[in-house]
């Protein structure tokens, strides 16, 4: 079993609300199969975490870090539909802020984008290419064997914020198309809150949205526009702004954007969307010395449905990584649950409390259930493996002596305070 882990007092919503939310039984995820989810192994982001040099298994784990979602599209179109509109990843990728996206957001823009000189077909604000990288990632030199259909099937397509990925929403229908009004869905208030609001996209969240960050001994001259080789993907994003991002129309005067307001800049509760009333939110977990970690880890005992993991045993070594020992259950099982802490199989999850509006005690998730019923979590399992290899050869220390300016904070003379 997995319980979903520290997770803290979420959204105070209408009553109507809960009985949306909780469910009985178990219930299927949206996916048929694990076979159209292929590992990209073509190495897109070759030029991150200082050029180090990566294997194919290593490459796909990076992939997977940057741009596997697991799903949870489907998920985060939820949330914005029973929120009443109060976190719309869709609206946070509004292209009229790619110019400070950095300074108010704290995200990543994408390399090889650029503001949108207009909407596109459905009158939405994103990010346009600007030629210089394809968004399925040059995906016409490997299309033989990883189809751009099937590209945007598992992956999506790159958004302009790293980390968030496009996917057409397969509930936009003739009627959802009937009622589509691009400019009530940006500012009427009556009509973005309607939670049978059908939007044109669905967006999918990867690990690299909370994780990915501006390399410290490579950093962007412009943090608003980085290269690939300005970002590291183990450092955390330290300038992420919660109650920006996951708050859409929510005033100083609001206990939701108050509640967000708890996350000082590049911290998180990272699983705020339940509720155990516990707020907990801290700086964005930094991925360092991993190799080095295992070697000295010791073995623990590890029993009940976390054996069900593959690769997981009785007795095994455990890091100790995260801050909060959400590792506690070894590497291969914690990287399968941060999958699940952003919105994968949220089917099943979201009947083991009530999302975003609590009074409904926690139950754990059993894994069993997931392999059984979620193709997704199959997929992520057949991944964590290679995740785990990438962050082996690449989650390495970043030296203060070689960032910029780096060697003067070394001097063994430290400089003389001034008496006033």
């Amino acid at each position: 079993m997995i319980m979903r882990n520290r997770t803290r007092a979420g959204f105070l919503l209408v009553a109507s609300a809960v009985a949306l939310l909780s469910g009985c039984g178990e219930e299927p995820d949206q996916a048929q199969e694990t076979n159209g989810f292929p590992q990209a192994a073509a190495d897109y982001f070759a030029d991150m975490d200082g050029g180090v040099e990566l294997n194919e298994e290593e490459t796909k784990g990076r992939n997977t870090w940057v741009i596997w979602t697991a799903g949870n599209d489907a998920y985060w179109d939820y949330v914005s539909r029973y929120s009443f509109g109060s976190t719309d990843l869709l609206k946070t990728l509004d292209s009229r802020y790619r110019d400070r996206r950095f300074n108010y957001y704290g995200l990543i823009n994408e390399p090889g984008f650029k503001q949108a000189t207009g909407p596109d077909e459905f009158g939405l604000w994103l990010d346009e290419p600007d030629g210089t990288q394809d968004p399925f990632y040059a995906a016409a030199a490997y299309e033989q064997t990883f189809p751009r259909e099937q590209f945007v099937q598992v992956y999506g397509r790159a958004s302009g914020i790293v980390g968030l990925r496009l996917f057409p929403n397969p509930a936009f229908d003739d009627e959802a198309r009937k009622r589509w009004d691009a400019q009530r869905y940006y500012n009427d208030p009556k009509y973005y809150r309607d939670p049978d609001l059908v939007r044109p996209y669905r967006v999918g969240m990867s690990c690299g949205f909370c994780h990915v960050g501006p390399h410290p001994t490579s950093p962007p001259a412009d943090p608003e526009k980085p290269q690939w080789k300005n970002l590291s993907t183990n450092i955390g994003s330290q300038y992420f702004w919660t109650n920006r991002i996951f708050t859409f129309d929510q005033k100083e005067d609001s206990f939701i954007y108050q509640l967000l307001s708890t996350s000082v800049p590049g911290a998180l509760d990272t699983s705020f969307f339940a509720t155990d009333n516990i707020n907990n939110p801290r700086t964005m977990n930094a991925i360092y010395n991993v190799g080095a970690r295992l070697g000295v880890a010791q073995p623990e005992q590890l029993a009940g449905g976390i054996l069900d993991v593959p690769g997981t045993k009785p007795e095994m070594p455990v890091p100790h990584i995260l801050k909060d020992g959400a590792d506690s259950i070894g590497i291969l099982g914690a990287l399968s649950r941060v999958y699940l802490n952003i919105g994968e199989f949220h089917e099943e999850w979201i009947k083991h409390f009530n999302l975003l509006a609590g009074g409904k005690k926690q139950t754990p998730i059993k894994i069993s259930v997931m392999q059984k019923n979620s193709p997704y979590w199959r997929a992520t399992e057949a991944r964590v493996e290679n995740l785990a290899k990438f962050f082996v050869r690449a989650a390495t220390p970043h030296h203060l002596a070689d960032a910029p300016g780096g060697e003067r904070h070394l001097s063994s003379e430290q400089p003389k305070l001034e008496q006033g």
